[in-house]
C-alpha cells in the first residue's frame, strides 16, 4: 500500500470494515462421505462435471466481444480500441482471446476465482491480460485501511502484492470478495457419482459376477483353497470373462451374497447424479448430453432459457469487470459488451426472418446486416439508407404528403390550353347535356 493511499484513506468515510481474512467461510474436506477425494482437478473426471464446465466456459469464450463508446445518441462500436484487441483477439502472448475468456471462467466455476495480471504500458493502456493459476493466489485485505489486495506466489521468485487495479478477477457465486467454489460445496453429490462410477468399473473389471462364497464339505486345505481360488479367477476374472457358468467338484456349493447392479438401482443412480451435479453449475440436461426427458417440443425453449439463466449471469460478470478495470480514467465513457446474440448463429433460418422484421421496420439497413452475418460492406447507392413497410419508403419521406400528380391531356401529353372562346363553347355543350 503506497503513502498515497494511506493518505486517501483518511478521508473515506466509511465506517465499517470488513474482516481481515476474505476467504469464504464454508468448511470444505476434500475427502467425501463416500469416501472419494474431490479436488476441483479430480473433479473433471466426472462426465458431468466435465460437460458443465466445458459448456459454460467455451460458451462464454465464444460470444463476439464489442468495445462500445458512449455517446450523445446512445453507443458506437471502436474496433480498434486496444481493449478489443485484447479481448477479441489476443490476451498475451501465450492466450488467444478465446482460451483466456475459456481459461478464466473455468477457473471461476472449478475454483470459484479465475485471475489475470494487467500488464499495461507507459502511457497506462492495457496492453495483455496473464492468467494467474488460483492456487497461487490469496486474496488479503489490509489491517490499515482495509483495502483488498492480491498476494501472488512466483515460486522460486518469491512473493508479490497486486493492487486490485492490476488484477482481472473473475469471482463466481458471490461470497464477498472471493467467489465460492461449485466444488467445493457440491464435493459429497460428485463424490457420489464418483463413487458409483468406481463401482461400476469394480464390477465389469473384476467380472466375477454374482459375488459369492464357495462352501467345502469339512475343513480344506490351505494349499488346495490356494490352487482353487487361482484356478477360479483364471477361469471367470476379467472383462471378458464375467456371466459365466461355474463348475464346482467335491460336494463344493455356490452361495450367491453379492447384489446386482440392476437390484441396486445403478444405471438410474448414474442418471440422477448428472442431474443433480447440473443442478449445482445451473445446466440444463440436454446441454450435456443428458437427453432422458427432452423433447422436441420443449428443447427450444429451453436453449432460450439457458442463455438467460446459465449464461448471461456470466456474462455480466465479465463484462463488469472488464469495465472496471480495463479503461482507466475512460471507466464509463467506453464499455465492453458480449453478444449474446450470437448463441443464435447455428438457427440460419430463424435469424434471417429476425433481420428480415427488423430490416423492413427500419432497425437495420443492408450495411448492419451483411455486418451481422459477418459479410463485407456492399458499398452500393442508398445500401445505408433504411426502409420501411409501404412502398419501401425511407425514413425521412415518413409522413410527408406526396406531391399532385400533373394533368394529363388527349395522347399522354400535357393538357391543352383553351382559349375564351373554346371554353364557352365547352359550357354550352355540358349544359345542353345535362339539359337533356
Amino acid at each position: 500500500m503506497t503513502i498515497l493511499d494511506r493518505l486517501l484513506s483518511v478521508f473515506n468515510l466509511q465506517r465499517t470494515r470488513e474482516n481481515d481474512d476474505p476467504y469464504t467461510r464454508h468448511p470444505y474436506s476434500p475427502r467425501t462421505t463416500a469416501g472419494v477425494v474431490v479436488t476441483p482437478d479430480t473433479a473433471l473426471k466426472s462426465a458431468a462435471v466435465w460437460a458443465c464446465v466445458r459448456y459454460l466456459s467455451q460458451s462464454i469464450a465464444q460470444l463476439p466481444v464489442r468495445v462500445m463508446q458512449m455517446t450523445r445518441d446512445g453507443s458506437e462500436r471502436r474496433p480498434n480500441h486496444n481493449v478489443a484487441w485484447v479481448l477479441g483477439w489476443e490476451a498475451s502472448d501465450e492466450y488467444g482471446a478465446f482460451q483466456f475468456r475459456e481459461t478464466l471462467i473455468t477457473w471461476a466455476l472449478l475454483w470459484g476465482n479465475g485471475y489475470a495480471e494487467i500488464e499495461r504500458d507507459y502511457a497506462g493502456r492495457v496492453i495483455a491480460l496473464h492468467p494467474i493459476h488460483p492456487s497461487r493466489v490469496e486474496v488479503r485485505r489490509d489491517l490499515e485501511t482495509g483495502v483488498v489486495f492480491y498476494e501472488v506466489n512466483n515460486g522460486a521468485s518469491g512473493k508479490i502484492d497486486l493492487d486490485p487495479a492490476d488484477m482481472f478477477h473473475i469471482r463466481g457465486f458471490g461470497d464477498g470478495p472471493v467467489g465460492v467454489s461449485v466444488i467445493e460445496l457440491a464435493a459429497d453429490t460428485i463424490g457420489w457419482a464418483k463413487a458409483a462410477e468406481l463401482f461400476g468399473a469394480a464390477f465389469f473389471g473384476e467380472g466375477m459376477h454374482p459375488a459369492g462364497v464357495v462352501e467345502l464339505p469339512g475343513k480344506a486345505d490351505p494349499n488346495a483353497l490356494k490352487r482353487m481360488r487361482a484356478e477360479f479367477e483364471q477361469l471367470y476374472k476379467g472383462p471378458k470373462k464375467g456371466n459365466k457358468t461355474a463348475f464346482l467338484d467335491g460336494g463344493k456349493k455356490w452361495t450367491k451374497v453379492g447384489v446386482d447392479p440392476d437390484e441396486a438401482q445403478f444405471i438410474d443412480t448414474l442418471q440422477f447424479q448428472v442431474e443433480q451435479i447440473c443442478r449445482w453449475f445451473g445446466v440444463p440436461p440436454h446441454k450435456v448430453q443428458h437427453l432422458l426427458r427432452a423433447t422436441f417440443s420443449n428443447i427450444e425453449n429451453q436453449s432460450i432459457e439457458v442463455v438467460q439463466d446459465a449464461l448471461a449471469p456470466w456474462a455480466v460478470r465479465f463484462e463488469e469487470e472488464a469495465n472496471r478495470k480495463l479503461f482507466g480514467g475512460n471507466r464509463g465513457y467506453y464499455f465492453v459488451k458480449l453478444d449474446l446474440k450470437g448463441m443464435l448463429r447455428g438457427d440460419f433460418k430463424a435469424r434471417q426472418d429476425g433481420l428480415q422484421v427488423m430490416r423492413r421496420n427500419g432497425v437495420i439497413n443492408a450495411e448492419e446486416w451483411r455486418e451481422i452475418e459477418d459479410i463485407g460492406p456492399m458499398d452500393a447507392e442508398g445500401s445505408a439508407k433504411y426502409i420501411i413497410e409501404g412502398n419501401m419508403t425511407t425514413l425521412e419521406m415518413v409522413g410527408q404528403q406526396p406531391e399532385p400528380a400533373a394533368p394529363i391531356g388527349p395522347g399522354g401529353g400535357p393538357p391543352l390550353e383553351e382559349d375564351a372562346d373554346a371554353a364557352a363553347a365547352r359550357a354550352r355543350v355540358e349544359s345542353l347535356l345535362v339539359t337533356a
